[in-house]
């Protein structure tokens, strides 16, 4: 798994400069004494899951500056500069939470976690203490997570979708193999793909789950191939495992269409089969040099620039999370701004009677049915495909639509596997 150098420099003579300048423009506009609205970056900054949490936290500094650069956060007339602290909770409970007791001492103001199992360290602590918190894992809300939110991506939602399209671009595939790994994340993204698959008449002729522990992929793949399925969903496998499995598929020959939540290792994807091989696999995240990437991330402030941006301060270290992340922050910033405070109830109560900009589009609050909670901000999702080595957007899917037209086929296929909210409690 590709690691990625953490960089902690905040660029403060920049910060400095920007809002000076934005102050000097904007004489009506008071500066705070202390002028700093802090939010922070609670992820895995070293282990396997630095992959995901390092350009997180760089994306969120460039985001920051960017900010800060153009005047900052107003609130009440006031205007504030942003930024970022960074604390490596190493997807570890006890490092969590820890970050989480060093946040409220410095008085952040937003956290941000990738979700899973550093939310579930964590929850407690921030219902006591009203830490307002931004997961990128839709299934981490529930009745008693007060200040946690979901305001970019609901993972899994957008599989549905995946499915839709892969049945209106390949009319005569049938047949599909599923797997994933054993845990939460797993479970529930293998939950939705099936209903997925059920609601456009896939045939699921092979459908397992592979042990955390794995290290040998051939096997797996093995037993996928041997149902002779026409297309291979990968689900939500970790960047490692889903490498690991593409390169197995390529060995033994398959020739289907690929499925896969992120493919955040395409390029070494390709080098290790082929650019051929990997033509036409379906997923669900842009890449920000796409032509289309500023029509489609309208609720995202000139994301061509910004990746730029990142590319020239971290060069080779932009991912997914690269932009997820300062999404997140980007929510916060306009609900922040609409509701003129940043105290978390209301805050929470501004941002519920008047959802923010999703950012692909308009967005509403969603999550009672499957999560027990209405706090994932659902819009627009792209859908993806690989195309000569890279990934492009063929089309802006509905994610809120689609579950509606299935959702007695999703609720089915999440009690399968006792995901309801009253099977968790």
């Amino acid at each position: 798994m590709p690691m990625f150098r953490s960089r902690f420099t905040r660029r403060q003579t920049l910060i400095a400069a920007g809002a000076a300048a934005s102050t000097l423009a904007m004489p009506n506009i008071v500066r705070a004494a202390d002028p700093k609205l802090r939010v922070g970056a609670l992820l895995p900054l070293t282990g396997d899951l630095a992959l995901w949490g390092v350009p997180g936290k760089n994306g969120a500094d460039v985001w920051a500056a960017r900010t800060n650069k153009a005047g900052g956060i107003v609130v009440n007339g006031t205007r504030h500069e942003v930024e970022v602290v960074a604390f490596d909770g190493a997807y570890i409970a006890e490092k969590t939470v820890q970050g989480a007791r060093s946040f409220v001492d410095q008085d952040v103001k937003y956290t941000m976690v990738i979700g899973g199992d550093d939310w579930s360290a964590m929850q407690d602590f921030s219902n006591r203490n009203k830490l307002l918190t931004s997961t990128l894992y839709v299934t981490d809300l529930n009745p008693d997570a007060k200040y946690l939110l979901a305001p970019v991506e609901v993972h899994p939602l957008y599989f549905g979708c995946g499915a839709e399209y892969l049945r209106k671009v390949e009319p005569d595939v049938k047949s599909v193999a599923l797997c994933a790994q054993d845990d939460l994340t797993g479970r529930v993204a293998l939950a939705y793909w099936r209903a997925g698959f059920d609601a456009h008449d896939f045939d699921i002729v092979k459908d397992e789950y592979f042990d955390l522990a794995t290290t040998d992929f051939a096997p797996v793949v093995s037993s996928l191939l041997s149902s002779k399925p026409q297309a291979v969903c990968l689900d939500t496998a970790y960047p490692s495992f889903a490498l690991l499995l593409v390169e197995q598929l390529f060995i033994q020959g398959f020739k289907g269409r690929i499925l896969h939540a992120g493919l955040e290792l395409l390029p070494d994807m390709v080098k290790r089969t082929s650019v051929e091989f990997m033509e036409g696999s379906i997923t669900f995240f842009p890449r920000f040099d796409d032509p289309a990437i500023n029509t489609s991330a309208v609720g995202f402030p000139d994301p061509t620039g910004f990746y730029q941006e990142v590319e020239v301060t971290y060069p080779g270290g932009w991912n997914n999370t690269s932009w997820e992340f300062p999404a997140c922050l980007e929510v916060w910033k306009r609900a922040v701004e609409a509701a003129n405070t940043t105290d978390p109830d209301e805050l929470l109560a501004s941002m519920k009677s008047n959802p923010p900009a999703h950012m692909f589009g308009p967005a509403s609050w969603w999550g009672q049915d499957l999560f027990g909670s209405n706090n994932a901000l659902v819009g627009g999702w792209p859908i993806v495909v690989v195309k000569n080595g890279k990934v492009d957007i063929v089309e802006i899917s509905n994610q809120a639509s689609w579950y509606e037209a299935h959702r007695d086929l999703v609720e089915k296929r999440f009690r399968e596997e006792n995901l309801m909210p009253d099977q968790r409690r």
